[in-house]
């Protein structure tokens, strides 16, 4: 018995990196995925390893910035499943500049997707779940887990706009808590640095910024972390489980630091 039997859970971004893991996590607990991406072939395949592991999986290519897509996107899933669950709303996008040198493509092009692409298809996936009938009675019509980041509950000069729209994504989760109380519980993971494609690229952009060696960015990041190692995408799963989880059906609202105690509350 899993954890997830018989749930149908959407996953955006999950062509790799976190998404990527808490697909394979859940299909492992259980549930079937539709593995959302716009690299469709990355979401293709990360669909196929869902297969693998003895459950229905699908993949779907949607650009989130696009709330028309989006909507089409959970269509999709009740047209292939006949419900969904579960959302990890995941798909995210950063740019690291100097903050004197933002211009206004480099905040819309990260706020488009992390900011209003993110409420977006929670909307979507939200009036989806409040039509439908609990699966179990006294329990959730759904569930909603948010990918934000610790970096919303701080400023990087680096950074901004990916401070900003990961802030938005713990406000958000706040407020659609509220909105969609009892029926659906929306909560938030908050990871720190995880050794991901975006950690590369974050550590390539900001070293060429600064004249500095590559991988330098990345290890002072990481530097005295509390539990002594960098942060992989499997270091998310076990939160992202129990979230989605019967164990978790009375919390609603929380954003949960998942960051080897970089940022302690």
């Amino acid at each position: 018995m899993g954890k997830l039997d018989g749930q149908i859970a959407l996953i955006t971004g999950a062509g790799r990196g976190i998404g990527r893991a808490i697909a394979l996590a859940y299909a492992r607990e259980g549930a079937s995925i539709m593995v959302a991406d716009i690299d469709i072939e990355n979401a293709r395949s990360v669909a196929q390893e869902v297969r693998g592991l003895g459950v229905n999986a699908d993949s779907f290519r949607v650009d989130v910035r696009n709330p028309q897509q989006s909507a089409a996107m959970v269509a999709k899933v009740v047209e292939q499943f006949g419900r969904i669950d579960l959302l990890v709303n995941n798909a995210g996008v950063i740019r690291v500049t100097a903050f004197l040198a933002i211009e206004p493509e480099d905040w819309d092009f990260v706020h488009d997707v992390n900011a209003r692409g993110f409420f977006f298809v929670l909307q979507a996936a939200a009036r989806q779940m409040i039509k439908q009938s609990p699966q179990v009675a006294g329990r959730p019509r759904g569930k909603i887990i948010n990918i934000a980041s610790i970096a919303g509950r701080y400023g990087s000069a680096m950074l901004t706009a990916y401070c900003a729209s990961k802030a938005v994504a713990i406000s958000v989760t706040q407020s659609s808590a509220a909105g969609l109380a009892p029926d659906i519980t929306v909560n938030s993971i908050c990871p720190g640095p995880v050794d991901t494609e975006m950690w590369k690229t974050i550590d390539r952009e900001w070293t060429q910024i600064e004249e500095r060696p590559v991988g330098s960015a990345w290890t002072d990041r990481v530097r005295g972390m509390p539990m002594g190692r960098g942060q992989t995408p499997e270091d998310l799963t076990g939160m992202a489980v129990f979230l989605a989880s019967a164990d978790s059906d009375f919390i609603t609202g929380q954003s949960y630091h998942v960051d080897g105690g970089m940022r302690m509350n």
